[in-house]
C-alpha cells in the first residue's frame, strides 16, 4: 500500500443510479481494508443518499444539467475540487469523455491516476447477433475493485451467494418495482399487475417502488387498486427508499437501479431479464444468481445496457417469462 497517513483519493463515478449504487460495496470494503485512507466521492448530486453514513467518506454532489453540464462544467468541477480537497490519487471508476477529461487536468496536475477497464470486446463478443461467446464476465463490483488494485491498494470483496430472508417477521413485506430505464428491459405492465394482484392477500403487504413522473401516476393508481398496497410518497428521497427496502422481505424487479438499490439494504431480489444478461456483469450485487428469471434463448443477451430494438420483433425474452414463473420464484424464495 502506498507510504500515507490519511491518505485522501478522488473517486469519480457519475450516471446511472444502479452504477453509481454499485460502487458503495466497493468502497466499503475499500476503507475497511485501508484504515489509514479517505474518500472524496464525486458524482451527481441526487446520488448523495447513497453515501450517507459512510466514515472517512466525504460526498461531492454536481448537478450536470444546470451548472455543471458540458465541457465548460467539467473544467468547473476540476477547479473545485482541486481547490476544496487535498488528495494525490485519482480513481475514474467511470471511464466517460466527461472523467476522460478530469482524468488528464489531473495527471497534468501531477495526481496519480486509473480508470476502469469496462471490458467492452468481450462485452460486445457476448451481446453480438452471431457468433456469441456466451460465458460470465467479470462482476462490475470487481471492475471498479481493480482499478484500486492498479493504484496499489489492497481490496477483498465478500463472495457472492444468497442473502438471507427474515422468515419470522409479519406481515410479510413485498417490494415491486416495475421499471427500468430502458423500455425493452421491462415486463409487460399487465402481466407485472397479474403477480401483484397474486400476493394481494393476507399475510402480504405490498410496496411499490419507481419513479416521479408518470411512474409514480401509475403505482398510486396500483396502490388504490389492491388492497394490500401501502402507500408511499412521491417525494421519498433516495435514503428514504433505502430505509423502506430494509424493511422487505423480497423484491420483485427488472434489470434496474431498484435491484441495486435492494441489494445496498441485503434484501433478497427477484429480477427478471430480457435484452440484458446477468453474465455481463451488472447483478445485483450479494443476490443468489438462482433468482434471476428468465428464458433460454439463442438472441440472448442482445445488449449490454438494454437500449436496444428486438432483433424478433416479439420481445420473445419478456414475453415468455410467464407471472405463474415469478410467483413461484418469490414463494419459494420465502419459504427458505
Amino acid at each position: 500500500m502506498p507510504d500515507s497517513i490519511q491518505q485522501k483519493i478522488l473517486v469519480l463515478r457519475f450516471s446511472a443510479l444502479g452504477d453509481v449504487a454499485l460502487t458503495v460495496p466497493v468502497i466499503k470494503a475499500f476503507l475497511a481494508a485501508n484504515k489509514d485512507v479517505s474518500i472524496v466521492m464525486a458524482s451527481e448530486k441526487q446520488c448523495a443518499g447513497l453515501f450517507s453514513g459512510i466514515d472517512r467518506l466525504t460526498f461531492e454532489g454536481f448537478d450536470l444539467k444546470t451548472e455543471f453540464k458540458g465541457f465548460i462544467g467539467i473544467f468547473r468541477i476540476f477547479n473545485l475540487l482541486r481547490k476544496k480537497y487535498q488528495f494525490s490519487i485519482v480513481a475514474d471508476l467511470h471511464g466517460v469523455i466527461r472523467t476522460h477529461v478530469l482524468r488528464f487536468l489531473f495527471e497534468a496536475s501531477r495526481r496519480k491516476t486509473e480508470v476502469i477497464n469496462k471490458g467492452r470486446i468481450e462485452k460486445y463478443a457476448l451481446v453480438r447477433k452471431d457468433n456469441k461467446i456466451f460465458r460470465p464476465l467479470p462482476h462490475v463490483t470487481e471492475r471498479y475493485a481493480d482499478v484500486f488494485r492498479r493504484l496499489g491498494f489492497k481490496i477483498n470483496l465478500p463472495q457472492v451467494g444468497d442473502v438471507p430472508v427474515d422468515q419470522d417477521k409479519a406481515p410479510v413485506k413485498i417490494g415491486f418495482a416495475p421499471f427500468a430505464k430502458h423500455a425493452a428491459k421491462m415486463y409487460p405492465l399487465d402481466k407485472f399487475k397479474e403477480i401483484v394482484q397474486y400476493f394481494d392477500r393476507a399475510p402480504y403487504e405490498l410496496y411499490f417502488f419507481g419513479g416521479k413522473g408518470a411512474e409514480r401516476l401509475l403505482l398510486a393508481d396500483w396502490e388504490s387498486h389492491f388492497s394490500h398496497a401501502v402507500p408511499m410518497s412521491s417525494t421519498s428521497s433516495i435514503a428514504d427508499e433505502l430505509e423502506i427496502m430494509r424493511e422487505m422481505q423480497a423484491m420483485i424487479t427488472m434489470d434496474s437501479a431498484n435491484m441495486h438499490l435492494a441489494s445496498l439494504v441485503n434484501v433478497p431480489v427477484i429480477s427478471l431479464w430480457g435484452p440484458t444478461h446477468p453474465y455481463v456483469g451488472f447483478y445485483g450485487f450479494l443476490q443468489d444468481p438462482l433468482n434471476a428469471v428468465q428464458v433460454n434463448l439463442t438472441c440472448r443477451p442482445c445488449s449490454v445496457f438494454g437500449n436496444t430494438t428486438c432483433w424478433r420483433g416479439d420481445h420473445a425474452c419478456m414475453e415468455q417469462i410467464t407471472p405463474e414463473m415469478v410467483e413461484e420464484k418469490l414463494l419459494k424464495l420465502l419459504k427458505g
